[in-house]
């Protein structure tokens, strides 16, 4: 008997340590499958195709508009005797106008154009129609002015009739006709790359 109590110690020891080592295992098991079941319902990055005026067109437009009106501001006296040998939109009102020759009248021209040229460029911008192309849906409009949103399920076909947007839902109903932002064949590529009906009248 005393021969057998080491071995028995021992055994019992191993034991203790091989029940130890499973429910670890089986723990660490747990965690590394949980992981990857995590990560792959996170939600996937938005891929849609956006087709608005970015900051540089924006940028573009404002300094062409501005540098207009400051030239039409600078030159409006030779643009009035113009106007008085030749007819061009606005003549009488750019001929009279031209006949202020104050002194502060010439100063005030260009501001004035320049003004007025900001005025366009934030009337222009506003005017446009941006447009968002994603697998769930079609969004046109400012994301702050009460967009119109397309869903797929609802989606019947697209296609650019006289150079404007149409898109038709599944009854047939015309939901949408009108300009929006992005060449004509980057938007075709954009519907027809996400699967959704594309058509040319």
């Amino acid at each position: 008997m005393p021969d057998d109590s080491p071995q028995i110690v021992v055994a019992a020891r191993l034991g203790e340590t091989m029940a130890d080592r499973e429910p670890h295992t089986n723990r660490t098991h747990s965690i590394e499958t949980s992981e990857p079941n995590g990560i792959s319902g996170s939600p996937a990055p938005d891929d849609a195709s956006v087709f608005a005026l970015g900051w540089t067109e924006v940028i573009v437009i404002g300094a062409v508009c501005v540098g207009v009106g400051i030239a039409l501001g600078f030159f409006l006296p030779a643009l009035g005797a113009f106007a008085a040998r030749f007819p061009i939109p606005f003549g009488d009102a750019v001929e009279k106008l031209s006949q202020f020759d104050q002194a502060w009248v010439v100063i005030a021209r260009p501001i004035i154009g320049a003004v007025i040229g900001a005025i366009a460029t934030v009337v222009i911008t506003v005017s446009t129609t941006p447009l968002r192309i994603s697998d769930d849906d079609i969004l046109i409009g400012r994301p702050d002015d009460h967009p119109l949103r397309i869903s797929r399920a609802s989606f019947s076909t697209a296609y650019f009739d006289g150079g404007k947007l149409t898109v038709l839902t599944a009854g047939g109903h015309q939901a949408y006709k009108g300009d929006v932002e992005g060449k004509k064949d980057e938007v075709a590529e954009a519907f027809t790359s996400r699967d959704y009906r594309w058509g040319e009248i």
